[in-house]
C-alpha cells in the first residue's frame, strides 16, 4: 500500500471517513496498517520516551501516517520551543504534529513553518480538572459556542484538523459543516470527517473504564487470560508438552553413544 499524504488526508473532507487510533508497538501499528488505518496517534510523556515508541510504530507502520503530540513540557513555553521539539518529531518519523491544549498562537509558528497541526477542541483530558472531571461539553449555548470559536480560531491559526471530543452530535456536526479543516470525533458523532477510538479500547486489552463512546469489537484481554490459564493447565497436567510436535528428538544412535558418553564418565 501507498503511504496516504497530508494533502491526500486534507482532501478527504467531505469526500470519505478519515479513521484514527493509537498504537503504542510495532504489533499493534502492523495490525493497524494491514487493517488500513489512515492515521495512527502515538505519545509518550517526554522526548526521549517518545523516540522509542515512534521509532516502534515506524517499524509496523511504515506505510501510515503517524501523529504524536509536542512534550506539554518545554513546547508551550515559548514559540521556539515549540518549533525546535517540531522540528525534532518530523526527524523521528513523525507525520503530523498532534497537540492538546497548545494556544493558537503556537500553532500558527508551527504553520508558518509548514508543520502539518492537529488541535484539541471540546473536552481536553490534559485540562481535566478546568472541566470538573471528564463529561460532554457543548451542551448548553454558551459552550456551544465556545467549542465553535476554539475550532475557528485553530482553522485560523493554520492547523488541517482538530479532534472534537465529547461534543454533543448536533452541535459537532453543524461546526463541521461550517469550517474548511477536518473534524475528528472522539465521541461526537457521525458526522465529523472522521472518527478516532483508542485501540485498546477497540481490541479489549484493559480492565479499565471503558468510554460510553467506544466501541469494543474484540476483548484480546480475556482472550488472553484464557489462553494462558489453558497454558498453565496444561504444563500442569502434563498435556504440553507432550506432542511429538512440541519436542525434538535425537537420533537413536546418537542418543546411545552420548549415553555411552555418559556410562564412561560415570555419571
Amino acid at each position: 500500500m501507498s503511504k496516504l499524504t497530508v494533502k491526500e488526508f486534507i482532501e478527504a473532507k467531505g469526500k470519505r471517513q478519515i479513521v484514527m487510533t493509537t498504537a503504542f508497538d510495532e504489533w499493534t501499528a502492523n495490525a493497524c496498517e494491514a487493517a488500513g488505518i489512515d492515521m495512527i496517534l502515538a505519545w509518550a510523556d517526554n522526548l526521549e520516551e517518545i523516540r522509542g515508541v515512534i521509532r516502534n510504530v515506524r517499524r509496523g507502520a511504515p506505510n501510515t501516517l503517524i501523529g504524536t503530540g509536542l512534550p506539554s513540557i518545554g513546547a508551550y513555553s515559548s514559540e521556539e520551543e515549540a518549533l525546535r521539539l517540531a522540528g525534532e518529531l518530523i526527524d523521528m518519523g513523525v507525520d503530523i504534529i498532534y497537540c492538546s491544549g497548545l494556544v493558537p498562537e503556537k500553532f500558527a509558528a508551527l504553520s508558518r513553518q509548514h508543520y502539518p497541526c492537529v488541535g484539541h477542541v471540546g473536552y481536553l483530558p490534559v485540562q481535566d480538572t478546568w472541566f470538573g472531571g471528564p463529561r460532554a461539553v457543548g451542551k448548553t449555548f454558551d459552550e456551544a459556542l465556545h467549542v465553535f470559536e476554539n475550532t475557528l480560531a485553530l482553522q485560523e491559526a493554520g492547523v488541517i484538523g482538530v479532534e472534537m471530543e465529547c461534543v454533543p452530535a448536533d452541535i459537532a456536526a453543524e461546526i463541521t459543516k461550517r469550517v474548511d479543516i477536518l473534524t475528528i470525533s472522539m465521541g461526537s458523532g457521525p458526522k465529523c470527517d472522521g472518527q478516532f477510538l483508542f485501540s485498546c479500547d477497540i481490541l479489549g486489552t484493559h480492565n479499565e473504564h471503558y468510554p460510553r463512546h467506544c466501541k469494543t469489537y474484540v476483548n484480546l484481554r480475556e482472550s488472553a487470560i484464557d489462553a494462558l490459564t489453558q497454558y498453565k493447565n496444561d504444563i500442569i497436567t502434563g498435556a504440553y508438552p507432550e506432542t511429538p510436535r512440541h519436542t525434538i528428538k535425537t537420533n537413536p544412535k546418537q542418543f546411545d553413544l552420548f549415553m555411552e558418553a555418559l556410562d564412561k564418565k560415570g555419571l
